[in-house]
């Protein structure tokens, strides 16, 4: 926000891209964060009044809304008190209009959701969500990309608030006129503005009253309860993979294909990393993604490209250990399939369906750019071999049961920031090094058969480790 020279139209990109954020994240988890099927059958019979039921909700509701606010405010809050010179005043005002807009935004979407939820199923309305936010991310990420390359930052930089009154049809614009207003620069059209976000703000109020109720928690659990219409369902075409037929193997993918249509957060898990890689590939054209490192060695590059392909497999396959119904882990400790052989099967199949599905989009655009086809399906192959040791080795230190992990947010966000620091370091070795071992043909022969014979030894030794560790482990569900 402090790259442009109207504080309005900053402010405004603010509290447009918090509700847009908000209300996304909340049509994906709606049964999550506001209101469980489950509420109204263990608090129905007790002794809790809806007025209880009401606060309990709505100070879950704000505590969850408010650290995304903070988590978006904090910085260009920060811009406008001290490089716009608002002050403390500017501060408090670019987090509260930013935490009011938030609020609202979610008001807004508990009445729709308690809508479309009394015509669509609530889980195929989840799933649609699902997709919506997929989409709304992908969308995010192109337009961030154009900005920052494309334009360079020159789009809006000339352009001013007042140039485009068409902007106040936007509701978000009414909370962002709270930052003019504290900086002393507002107008009597940002004086309205922000009279009608504070109107706006208070008749959330009632709403929210009546949909965070027991009575609502019972129409939800009713509905959550009822039959979904059934759908004909093709066979899985993973289960013919050579590798997935039989055994614990096919044990995995089943099961990874039964949590990825009925959990939630797993699909959000996996489709969410789609337009990441999009992102990751867009960067990685300016590094030098597309030069043939074989052809011309000096000028390739592309060290985004390469943390996408470390980064994903090993997100994914942390992915796979994680997951609220926990509980039913109880079938690996009952039954005689072997324990090393489901985790073994878990990094296989992140192997084969993750990576190697990124790898074979990546090969397929690097020969239509490489003057060989045969330099990009060698390259290719040569970066899935290093992504899949540091996938072993990932295994190796922390080995798990699939799907047997109740999910906790401190530990899954160390996880993801200890993943970005290593992805992000192996990819930068990686695009360094591997145009050396590209500058003879002996070089890159010995490289590969290196790797591979350090990938046998790493599997047996993973075997072993599994073993040893799973056999330790007890069902604590």
């Amino acid at each position: 926000g402090s790259a442009m020279p109207d504080p309005m139209l900053a402010a405004t990109l603010l509290t447009t891209y918090g509700a847009i954020s908000t209300a996304m994240l909340l049509l994906v988890d709606f049964t999550g964060v506001v209101i469980s099927p489950t509420d109204y059958g263990v608090l129905g019979h007790r002794p809790v009044s809806s007025r209880t039921y009401f606060a309990a909700r709505l100070t879950s509701v704000l505590v969850y809304i408010s650290a995304i606010s903070l988590s978006l405010a904090l910085l260009p809050a920060g811009a406008f008190a001290l490089r716009r010179g608002f002050g403390v005043s500017g501060f408090v005002a670019g987090i509260l209009s930013v935490l009011l807009c938030n609020a609202s935004a979610t008001v807004l979407v508990i009445f729709l959701y308690a809508k479309l939820a009394s015509v669509v199923h609530p889980r195929r309305l989840r799933r649609a969500m699902t997709y919506l936010q997929l989409a709304s991310a992908m969308t995010f990420y192109g337009a961030y990309y154009l900005m920052t390359t494309g334009f360079q930052g020159t789009a809006l930089t000339g352009v001013r608030f007042d140039e485009m009154r068409w902007l106040w049809l936007n509701p978000a614009s009414w909370f962002a006129a709270l930052v003019p207003l504290a900086g002393g620069v507002g107008t009597r059209h940002e004086w309205i503005a922000a009279t009608a976000a504070v109107v706006v703000a208070a008749a959330c109020v009632p709403v929210a009253a009546g949909r965070l109720s027991l009575e609502y928690a019972a129409t939800i659990g009713e509905l959550t309860a009822s039959a979904e219409p059934v759908r004909r369902r093709r066979p899985w075409r993973w289960l013919s993979v050579p590798g997935f037929r039989r055994d614990e193997a096919r044990a995995v993918a089943l099961l990874v294909g039964a949590q990825f249509r009925y959990d939630q957060k797993f699909r959000l898990a996996i489709l969410g990393l789609l337009p990441l890689m999009a992102f990751y590939l867009l960067l990685g054209l300016r590094q030098g993604a597309l030069i043939d490192p074989i052809s011309d060695p000096e000028r390739s590059g592309g060290a985004f490209t390469y943390m996408a392909v470390i980064f994903i497999p090993m997100t994914l396959h942390a992915s796979l250990e994680y997951s609220d119904s926990f509980r039913a882990a109880w079938i690996f400790f009952a039954t005689p399939a072997s324990a090393a052989r489901l985790v073994v099967a878990a990094k296989n199949f992140a192997t084969v369906f993750f990576l190697g599905g990124y790898l074979l989009v990546l090969a397929a655009i690097w020969s239509f750019t490489y003057e060989r086809v045969w330099h990009a399906v060698l390259h290719a192959f040569v970066v899935g071999l290093l992504a899949h040791v540091l996938l072993q080795l990932a295994v190796i230190l922390r080995p798990g049961l699939p799907f047997s992990m109740q999910p906790r947010q401190g530990e899954h966000t160390g996880r993801m920031f200890v993943l970005f620091l290593v992805g992000g370091i192996a990819a930068a070795v990686i695009s360094e090094f591997i145009p050396i071992i590209y500058t003879h043909a002996s070089w890159t022969a010995v490289f590969v058969g290196a790797v591979l014979a350090v990938t046998a030894v790493i599997e047996y030794a993973l075997r072993q480790r599994v073993t040893e560790a799973v056999g330790e482990l007890e069902y604590v569900g």
